[in-house]
Formats: structure tokens, C-alpha cells, sequence
């Protein structure tokens, strides 16, 4: 097979710089730069500012970039250079936690406009103390990465204390990279994004792609190579 180079970004949907989200996309990323030619990057969004969408039609009536300026801008440049993205958030509440909707609110122009994100690959991760909530919260991200036209292919979960092994309420050592079945599921992420991500690289260089008017307006559904027109 040709030499396919990927390159994979997470971003760690927390408000806890270095925290159990933090490690966990991390872990992922080094299982995706384990299988060969993959280029990774690591986001935390605990040191970004980023507003909450005012919902104030900006977007939709210039069809064009949020009118708010901040750290939300150079996340979805990477997101839209990338091959795939691995998104992770802590369960708070039992669902997805602030920071990663709050970056997604300020990119309908995407959604409706640009589809910048359309095809990037995509997996979930969620981390959670007492281990509930994590499976809603992958399903949340899943949505919001499938709204965007993303291509979810995989998800993991793990537990950062022992409350949900029946013990008394302490941290693991290391927190959730203790959970090794918990690691094990988030290392398969990587792993099956990276995959993915290649395949689909190679079938877009090779000119296997639908027709425009498909990807704009959703009408009509032509796979073709492109040098047949």
C-alpha cells in the first residue's frame, strides 16, 4: 500500500489542565503514533479561552466566521487540517461537560456553510469518578461530531477512582491510567481513528469522491472518480 501520512488531533474537553481527560487523550494519541505514519497533536481546551455562542446570526447572515475573535478560531483550523480527531470529555452530571459544546456552538457557519469538517474521522472518549454517565457522554460527542458530517468509528471510557470498584472514596494513583481495562478501550481509539483516517486519505487521493452538489445540498448521491467527471 502507498505511504499514507495522517495526522490526528485530540482535544480534551476539560476545565482541569493535566487532569484524568487530559491523560486519556493523550494515551490515545500515542496508541495512533504507534501504527506508523501518523503525525498527532494534543489540545487541552483547561487553558483556552473561548466564549459561549450569543447566538446572534452573525454567522448565518454573512455566512462567515464567528464575530467573536478568541481561541475558538485556531482549534477549528486544526480540526479542518487534520485527518481525524479523537474528542474527550469528563461526564459531569452523567452527559457531556461545558467545554466542548460551548467551542462547537461558535461553528455553524461550518455546519451549514463551509462543511470544513466533513469526512474527518472521528472517536470518543469520556471519563468519569464514579464511572456513570461516560456511555452518554461519548454519545453526546458522537452526535455533535455527526451534525458536522464527521465520521464516528469509535469510542472508550475509563473510571479515575475507586468509589466505582466498591472502595473507599480515594484517587487511583495515577487516576484513570490505572483503570487498565478503561486504557485499553481508549488506546483502541487511537488506533481505529488513525486506521480509518488512512483509508479514507487514500480513497480521496485516489479522486474517489461524491458529486459537489451532493456535499452542499444534500441532493443526489453520485460516487464517481473525479477524472470521470
Amino acid at each position: 500500500m502507498r505511504d499514507i501520512r495522517v495526522r490526528i488531533l485530540g482535544i480534551s474537553g476539560t476545565p482541569v489542565k493535566g487532569g484524568n481527560c487530559d491523560r486519556l487523550v493523550k494515551e490515545s494519541l500515542k496508541a495512533a503514533k504507534q501504527i506508523g505514519n501518523v503525525e498527532t497533536e494534543f489540545v487541552t481546551l483547561a487553558d483556552k479561552k473561548i466564549a459561549m455562542c450569543q447566538h446572534c446570526q452573525h454567522c448565518i447572515k454573512k455566512r462567515s466566521g464567528c464575530k467573536i475573535h478568541d481561541d475558538a478560531q485556531a482549534i477549528y483550523e486544526k480540526i479542518s487540517k487534520s485527518d481525524g480527531v479523537i474528542l474527550g470529555s469528563p461526564a459531569w452530571f452523567r452527559t457531556v461537560a461545558p467545554p466542548i459544546p460551548i467551542l462547537f456552538s461558535r461553528s455553524r457557519n461550518i455546519v451549514f456553510f463551509s462543511h470544513e469538517f466533513r469526512n474527518k474521522i472521528c472517536g470518543t472518549i469520556s471519563v468519569s469518578w464514579f464511572g456513570r454517565g461516560m456511555e452518554n457522554t461519548m454519545a453526546q460527542l458522537k452526535l455533535m461530531a455527526e451534525r458536522f458530517m464527521m465520521i464516528p468509528v469509535a469510542e472508550g471510557s475509563a473510571i479515575s477512582s475507586t468509589v466505582a470498584f466498591g472502595k473507599r472514596a480515594d484517587f487511583l494513583e495515577h487516576g484513570a491510567l490505572d483503570h487498565m481495562a478503561g486504557v485499553k478501550s481508549v488506546r483502541k481509539v487511537g488506533y481505529r481513528v488513525a486506521e480509518i483516517a488512512r483509508m479514507i486519505k487514500f480513497a480521496t487521493e485516489a479522486g474517489v469522491t461524491v458529486s459537489p452538489e451532493y456535499q452542499v445540498t444534500g441532493t443526489g448521491a453520485t460516487l464517481r472518480r473525479q477524472s470521470e467527471g
